[in-house]
């Protein structure tokens, strides 16, 4: 308790000492000979000592610059991150949490300080990969014991909405046998409603077991951000036809048709998805998404057919998008069919003001 207090005290009575340093500073502070010998010995002391935070006092007592005392700080700070949850680094960690950093420099767009070595956003980095790791550990176990109690705690996580705990989560997703990947996903399935609190779970089960149930259960979710997580994770599990098929359905679900819609630019050299999206330019709530996924096209002959719809409507606003996708696909075939189209626009119209701008910049 007494050498507590007594860091504690010193580290106050440092608070009124913070040094600014440039970065010529920097480099000769941090390239001095036994810079590097005083941080291995540091560390060699710390992790064989019999009371680890006796080594930080003295370290913090010590009179060396304060760069260099942060810099070898920080580089224990790494080691420690590097290992599963010891007691005797909490002192360190809950030390650094609250350390008032005396090493800074200049932000470099205003006059603001930085520190050279964020001690405090690393020991909370380090409590972050701890509490990962034991959340990790507990769900293993579960899992091998009883499911409900494991999708009890998953429950409980996915309502703290805390990150490192959520990671925990797909780590031991990840880590299931193919048996036991089975029976939850049978559960979820079968004994679990969408909109009860387990959403985020089904989407992710969905994904990685590759269940369409599971996924379209998930797209069902009251939950916008379940369900644009759902679906853009597709391609990253699901073969292709998949992924198109779940998102031309979606992309006719008002409630998703927008996002959806944007997606299938991953799919615009197909003909199918590009009568689908051509389709779309005449829908007002979808238009722009439909033009921005279209002008990802590599199809060469998609300017043309762009060009063939342009002709048929009689509605400015399609018109304009399809002006749009031509201008945003920004390939010299659609730069050919922008010219040939530029006589058929009305003065002053908005399609007019984007030939110019298009035209102006390419000159």
């Amino acid at each position: 308790m007494k050498q507590a207090l007594l860091t504690l005290a010193i580290l106050f009575s440092q608070a009124s000492f913070a040094i600014i340093y440039d970065n010529y500073e920097i480099n000769q502070e941090l390239n001095q000979p036994n810079l590097q010998l005083k941080n291995q010995q540091f560390l060699r002391d710390y992790f064989t000592a019999q009371v680890p935070k006796h080594i930080v006092d003295d370290l913090l007592n010590n009179d060396m610059p304060p760069i260099q005392r942060e810099y070898i700080l920080y580089n224990l700070l790494t080691e420690i991150s590097q290992q599963p949850p010891q007691n005797y680094h909490q002192y360190v960690v809950d030390l650094m949490k609250s350390h008032k950093t005396l090493a800074n420099r200049k932000h470099p767009e205003g006059n603001l300080q930085i520190p050279i070595f964020n001690l405090s956003s690393k020991a909370y980095g380090i409590e972050n990969i701890w509490l990962a790791y034991q959340t990790e550990q507990q769900l293993n176990q579960l899992f091998s014991q009883d499911l409900t109690a494991a999708i009890a705690s998953i429950q409980t996580i996915i309502r703290q909405n805390k990150r490192p705990q959520w990671l925990a989560v797909k780590n031991s997703l990840a880590a299931l046998q193919a048996d036991q990947q089975t029976q939850l996903t049978a559960y979820l399935s079968q004994e679990v409603n969408i909109n009860s609190g387990l959403d985020r779970l089904i989407s992710q089960v969905g994904l990685l077991t590759k269940n369409i149930t599971l996924i379209e259960k998930a797209l069902q979710s009251n939950q916008q951000s379940v369900r644009e997580y759902t679906l853009r994770k597709l391609t990253e599990h699901l073969n292709n036809n998949q992924t198109k098929q779940i998102l031309l359905t979606a992309a006719n679900n008002r409630i998703d048709a927008k996002f959806s819609t944007s997606l299938l630019g991953q799919f615009s050299t197909d003909k199918n998805v590009q009568s689908f999206l051509i389709n779309k330019l005449d829908d007002v709530k979808v238009a722009e998404n439909a033009a921005f996924a279209l002008s990802q096209s590599k199809d060469l002959s998609l300017p043309e057919r762009l060009k063939k719809h342009y002709l048929q409507s009689d509605q400015s606003w399609v018109k304009n998008h399809v002006l749009l996708t031509l201008k945003l696909n920004n390939s010299q075939e659609s730069k050919q069919v922008i010219k040939d189209l530029s006589t058929l626009i009305e003065p002053n119209s908005t399609g007019e003001k984007w030939i110019k701008s298009f035209e102006g910049a390419q000159q």
